[in-house]
């Protein structure tokens, strides 16, 4: 397999590949003493769906691996989680019974299982090919499972560290650092409306293409609010709205194209919606069917920074479920409602939204004739702030 054309050294050929981020995964197994033994690759790939097939490429000199060839015919490919990086230091390291300290358990096939790994995959070894200094080793899978729901363990420029979505990226934290900052005018407003209505009341701003909780005051019975601080949610239709179009955080097209290419059916909708929103001045979501304890779990998710792909997912999917519940056409003074949160606009003298003043932990089975009073303290509220505001521009 000698390629006497190339004039790539081994130097360059790492570096440049280094720029590619890999998986790191632990292929385990028996050595013929039966003690549990394992070879850290980060070349696992997936090859084939019918027949399943998998593979990881070893050095050829790797002592571990013809221990794992001699010793049985098969083997596990154990994916590391993002937080197994001594783990994985370990088993990469130099040394005897390098497995002494790492727990874990047998799989379905009766092969070591490391505890905690994302996922692993029981294989038969079904060929062996010369790959120049490695072998590939195509693996006929036999049973698999996920272990838990985490961020996996990745390898990049000769380090290691872990995914983070892109499509609803976190915004750095000396936009929000600013923003509490300018949170602090509407310290007081936000207290005296929570106290007088027994409610929660916060400040939510727009950082990057997220609205984050930069204050908050609560004086509801529940006071789940001061648990909201820093709590984050995407601008993806129908959050958002008093932060979309004009010279505000997101514009319309960006804002409705991050329903995404299932969304279209949603999009007439979302457009009504914010032209309500803006045509109005508030905004208002209703609970529906779901408890206050199932939206918190789904918000709390979505802002943890370390959220996984599939996490955002079950996110949006409860949110999509919460579509018709946000803006309805008309609240009606003798109806009862329960209402998720109220929101008003801040605006700066140029009219665009500099942040959101919301009311929360309503009481449930509100009349419509109480939201307007709700609403009309709040708007009270947002013209004292929108003063201070301008004070503070000037």
């Amino acid at each position: 397999m000698e390629n006497r054309n190339s004039q790539v050294n081994s130097e360059t050929f790492r570096a440049v590949l280094g720029n590619y981020p890999t998986g790191v995964a632990v292929v385990t197994g028996f050595d013929p003493a039966g003690e549990p033994i394992g070879i850290v690759v980060g070349t696992f790939t997936s090859v084939s769906l019918e027949p399943p097939l998998v593979a990881f490429l070893p050095m050829k000199s790797s002592r571990t691996f013809n221990q794992l060839r001699a010793a049985s015919d098969q083997f596990c490919i154990n994916i590391l989680a993002a937080d197994q990086e001594s783990i994985c230091r370990q088993l990469a390291s130099f040394g005897e019974n390098k497995f002494a300290t790492v727990p874990w358990h047998k799989s379905l096939e009766g092969n070591p299982v490391i505890d905690g790994v994302v996922a692993w995959i029981d294989c038969e070894y079904a060929n062996v090919v010369d790959g120049g200094d490695h072998y590939i080793v195509l693996g006929a899978v036999k049973t698999m499972s996920l272990e838990r729901d985490a961020s996996p363990l990745l390898f990049f420029q000769r380090g290691y560290g872990r995914f983070s979505t892109s499509s609803l990226m976190l915004a750095s934290d000396r936009e929000v650092l600013h923003q509490v900052r300018l949170a602090e005018l509407a310290r007081e407003e936000i207290d005296a409306v929570a106290r007088e209505l027994r409610v929660g009341c916060s400040v939510v701003t727009a950082v990057g293409q997220e609205s984050v909780y930069v204050a908050v005051a609560d004086h509801s019975e529940a006071q789940l609010g001061k648990n909201r601080l820093g709590v984050r949610t995407p601008m993806v239709p129908p959050l958002g709205t008093l932060f979309v179009g004009g010279a505000n955080a997101i514009s319309v097209e960006d804002w409705l194209v991050r329903l995404g290419k299932n969304g279209a059916e949603a999009a007439d909708r979302a457009q009504q919606q914010l032209e309500r929103v803006q045509e109005r001045g508030w905004s208002i979501a209703l609970l529906g069917d779901l408890s206050a304890g199932e939206l918190e779990e789904a918000v709390e998710l979505y802002s943890c920074p370390h959220r996984t792909p599939e996490q955002e997912r079950r996110f949006l999917h409860t949110l999509s479920k919460m579509f018709d519940l946000h803006e309805p056409v008309q609240i009606e003074k003798t109806q009862h409602y329960d209402v998720l949160h109220l929101s008003v606009p801040v605006r700066r003298s140029s009219g665009d939204t500099a942040f959101v003043l919301r009311l929360s932990e309503l009481p449930r089975s509100v009349q419509g004739a109480e939201v307007d009073r709700y609403l009309d303290r709040l708007r009270n509220a947002a013209t004292q702030v929108e003063a201070l505001l301008a004070q503070f521009s000037d």
